[in-house]
């Protein structure tokens, strides 16, 4: 008789497809809806400082795919923590935890005096160094503190290229004009937040350096053309992908040299599928800006900004200004045929592998 062929052992790449499909298969859809979305770890206008009655009751009345935390969710190390670590103790499926940690003026930790922590030094004052292991010894310093607290996910580091001097929303938090300066950067960036265990979102595609206004006021523009930014706005966020950045932050920016949708580009095809999905290949988690500032909530219902969202290509949509409404606008977008279920099931299957990815997961379980 023959000797029958050996079957050949499962590639990681298959058993980690394997792993996550079976997680979806016992997620219901609604489940998986409530997956791509992250919100304000607040109620009533209060933020959550600690583990008490309300904040756990929000947590299972909730039960998005992450929070984001700011500056008074922030007291000590250890009243953090254990906050933090009761938001995973009463969630179905483990969150997100983000904050905007970025050092200089945008530091919520430092804001918030945490114990033991030190601020630390804009983007700008590290990218004129020119000296890139500054970059990476700064995102390690936050990381290490962010991982002290239970954060999973730092909203950063900024790949915007400052394009435009007068910028005053990016201004220092930028690492400079030089786009393969700031792509050195940005890669060092989120190798010291990796080295430390926290996921990097690199924002704001497709580049806030060159705008004139502020996103959280109102609608912003750039006037560049689709070659300006190949050559100058997405080079830094090309190295965040070669570099393994679990998010990228796309930018309530409307850019019509390039797309005349008139959307931002947080709810274009264009820019969310198209370039970032199709140009950039890349094949991490899309993430909207925060759904609350300006340049949306003036101009977009809660719901019909989400379900722009995701018909755009979009994974997370981060801290609507109503979630009940956004909920309930997508399922009625599903339930209408306008999204489809597959399209669903292709984000959460991103978050659920980015999860599984970081730890957050037990495959097993």
């Amino acid at each position: 008789m023959p000797t029958p062929t050996p079957t050949p052992s499962p590639s990681a790449e298959e058993l980690e497809e394997a792993a996550v499909n079976a997680i979806l298969d016992g997620m219901t859809l609604e489940e998986m809806v409530s997956q791509m979305f992250m919100l304000r770890f607040s109620s009533g206008g209060g933020y959550f400082t600690s583990a008490d009655e309300d904040m756990i009751s929000f947590v299972q009345r909730n039960m998005p795919g992450g929070y984001v935390l700011f500056t008074d969710n922030i007291t000590t190390v250890s009243q953090t923590r254990e906050m933090v670590d009761a938001i995973m103790a009463n969630s179905a499926t483990p969150p997100f935890i983000g904050i905007d940690e970025e050092g200089g003026l945008v530091s919520r930790l430092a804001s918030a005096g945490l114990d033991g922590y030190e601020a630390q030094p804009a983007a700008a004052v590290i990218g004129e160094s020119g000296d890139s292991e500054q970059a990476y010894n700064v995102a390690s310093t936050i990381g290490a503190a962010l991982k002290s607290i239970g954060v999973n996910l730092d909203f950063a580091p900024v790949a915007d290229v400052l394009t435009n001097p007068e910028n005053t929303v990016i201004g220092n938090r930028s690492f400079g004009s030089d786009a393969n300066l700031v792509a050195d950067m940005v890669a060092r960036s989120i190798d010291g937040l990796h080295d430390n265990g926290i996921m990097a979102a690199a924002k704001h595609f497709p580049g806030h350096g060159g705008t004139s206004g502020d996103s959280h006021d109102g609608s912003v523009y750039i006037d560049y053309d689709e070659q300006h930014l190949s050559e100058v706005e997405y080079v830094p966020f090309k190295r965040a992908i070669s570099e393994g950045s679990e998010f990228i932050l796309v930018g309530h920016i409307l850019v019509p040299n390039a797309d005349d949708s008139g959307l931002p580009a947080s709810l274009s095809p264009y820019f969310v599928t198209d370039v970032l999905r199709g140009e950039l290949a890349y094949d991490g988690l899309i993430a909207t800006d925060a759904m609350d500032m300006g340049a949306v909530a003036e101009n977009y219902a809660p719901g019909e900004a989400s379900v722009l969202a995701i018909k755009a290509g979009i994974d997370v949509v981060l801290i609507p200004d109503d979630y009940v409404a956004a909920l309930d606008a997508v399922q009625a977008a599903i339930d209408s045929g306008e999204i489809s279920e597959a399209r669903i099931r292709e984000s959460a299957y991103r978050i659920m592998r980015a999860k599984l990815r970081a730890g957050l997961l037990n495959p097993s379980a």
